[in-house]
């Protein structure tokens, strides 16, 4: 759980300054990339344990490793949501995108999980109803020589 957090972090925030320019427009793939790849890692933590607390906790832990990467502790923020100056930098469009939409993505991999998860006990409850046979009925089964009187 606190692995998958650190690697969607990690991971996520070099990906998302990645912009794309179509023409003059840019597109900010990276952070569309980094919520993605975040909302899998929390949902694969969550059905390695098959546990829905498990991939909220990892994505909340993400969150908040989100949070801490956007404070100028590191002698200025690894994830930059705003300027001073007034522009509207792509980078800027790219840090909101990957900040805010990291509560999206956890809510999105907490219900994949939660379905996941749902649709395997519900298979299973059914394919064990169908092995089960009620007692003498097995096709194998043969009664054994009667006793000698």
């Amino acid at each position: 759980m606190v692995l998958g957090a650190l690697a969607a972090g990690i991971l996520g925030t070099s990906l998302h300054a990645q912009v794309l320019y179509a023409g003059d427009t840019a597109l900010p793939l990276g952070a569309v990339g980094a919520l993605i790849f975040s909302a899998a890692v929390a949902s694969f933590a969550g059905l390695w344990t098959r546990s829905v607390a498990v991939s909220a906790a990892t994505g909340v832990l993400t969150y908040v490793l989100l949070g801490t990467f956007s404070l100028d502790i590191f002698s200025g923020p690894l994830i930059v949501t705003g300027t001073s100056s007034g522009l509207d930098l792509p980078v800027v469009t790219a840090g909101q995108i990957w900040l805010f939409g990291q509560s999206l993505a956890t809510i999105a991999a907490v219900l994949v999980t939660a379905v996941v998860l749902r649709s395997e006990a519900r298979f299973e409850r059914a394919s064990a109803k169908e092995n089960t046979l009620p007692y003498g009925t097995d096709p194998g089964y043969r009664p054994g020589p009667e006793p000698l009187s």
